[in-house]
């Protein structure tokens, strides 16, 4: 995983302020769901959403942010177009989902 350390919630504004398309990924090492998709949406990502940022961030590590941000569960999937808060999903989501709420973003904004 590419993993982003421990930032405040000013660092991740600056991220979002930075990067017009996000998908933030919170992860947990011990949860067995985060390992096996993470893999699927980055891919997803990069096959489909080239110009989507992804940032991943270790929940324990980034508890403060989590709780700022509401992210109550892992894995846990934020995106953002032009620093706004579009979608969520605290736990399981499917790639088909995820596809089908990001095609349809994605293609508003690029």
């Amino acid at each position: 995983m590419e993993i982003t350390k421990k930032i405040t919630i000013e660092d991740f504004e600056a991220l979002l302020e930075n990067h017009p398309a996000t998908l933030v990924y919170f992860y947990q090492d011990k949860c067995g769901v985060c390992k096996i998709l993470f893999p699927k949406v980055k891919k997803l990502l990069d096959r489909e959403f080239p110009k989507m940022e992804m940032i991943v961030l270790e929940a324990e590590q980034n508890r403060a942010l989590a709780a700022q941000l509401r992210m109550l569960s892992v894995p846990g999937i934020m995106i953002y177009f032009e620093e706004k808060e579009f979608f969520r999903s605290n736990g399981l989501v499917t790639i088909g989902e995820l596809q089908s709420k990001l095609g349809r973003l994605y293609q508003m904004f690029f």
